[in-house]
């Protein structure tokens, strides 16, 4: 078929990068990942050259080719790449959730900090609860001292709940939310909600399984320590194993998601607080003379 577009529309039409598209993603799904990525860089430079550097089909690549960069462990030019796309397009909230997940896996802690603090403060005001959701649950990744920001943060996760109350989206709202009681020491408040979000989450397992392990901690911070163990053992028990290769996260892109990533940075957290320290290894006697 691409053979055919390139001769009949020429390398440049709709048409023929649509083929490219589509035989990347085959080739990416196959497992081959050289004849992926070569296609996806030709893409995005056709891309560039026919419809501008800031069109949405040349973005699109450009987030392709980061997430094909990430799979063969380029893990810079996958963020550079990224960083890009929500430059430009900075009311995709979604690229920048991902943003947030990637840099704070791959321990980039002052451009995560810089990014969550953008999201926020775009979200600010917002009429979206998707959009209020995502700044929210990426400004709580990781813990802060500041505040104001969340209060902010509790803010958004509440409203997207409110906006949100009869969307079938609803569990990422609760979720969102309980993250943001938690990161501000509402212990109570953050188990509560995420029990609700647990308990509700029907088919959506990525939302069940962050609430688990940050009901754990909930609990856990509560002084219910042998609650709090015995769910993080369910939640461990019951969440994708982490990659063999942890600078190469992403390992089938038709089943990732930046809410895998969330579940294993919280899995990591969760363990780190909960689990008890190894035992040190006894010392054999030494009988004497």
């Amino acid at each position: 078929m691409l053979a055919l577009r390139r001769k009949v529309n020429g390398p440049e039409h709709t048409d023929t990068l649509k083929a490219m598209s589509g035989l990347a993603s085959s080739y990416a799904d196959a497992g081959r990942r050289d004849e992926a990525l070569k296609l996806e860089e030709e893409i995005l430079a056709l891309r560039r050259k026919a419809n501008g550097p800031e069109h949405p089909d040349t973005l699109s690549a450009m987030r392709n080719l980061a997430i094909s960069y990430l799979e063969d462990g380029r893990q810079g030019e996958a963020t550079a790449l990224l960083e890009k796309v929500c430059e430009l397009q900075p009311k995709n909230t979604d690229a920048s959730l991902t943003l947030a997940t990637w840099q704070t896996w791959f321990g980039r802690d002052a451009d995560y900090e810089a990014t969550r603090r953008r999201l926020v403060q775009w979200a600010e005001g917002t009429d979206q609860a998707s959009t209020a959701e995502r700044a929210a649950k990426a400004y709580c990744l990781r813990p802060s001292t500041d505040e104001a920001m969340l209060t902010k943060v509790r803010h958004l996760a509440q409203q997207a709940v409110k906006l949100g109350k009869s969307d079938p989206w609803l569990v990422y709202y609760r979720t969102a939310l309980g993250l943001a009681e938690y990161r501000s020491g509402q212990y109570a408040a953050a188990e509560k909600v995420l029990s609700v979000a647990e308990q509700t989450a029907g088919d959506f397992q990525d939302p069940e399984r962050i609430a688990r392990l940050f009901r754990a901690m909930s609990l856990f911070r509560q002084d219910k320590t042998e609650e709090a163990r015995r769910l993080f053992g369910q939640a461990q028990a019951q969440m994708p194993p982490l990659p063999k290769d942890e600078s190469k996260p992403v390992e089938d892109r038709s089943s990732f998601s930046p809410d895998v990533l969330i579940t294993w940075l919280a899995y990591k957290e969760a363990k780190a607080l909960i689990e008890p320290p190894s035992a040190p290894a006894a010392v054999p006697s030494v009988p004497a003379p």
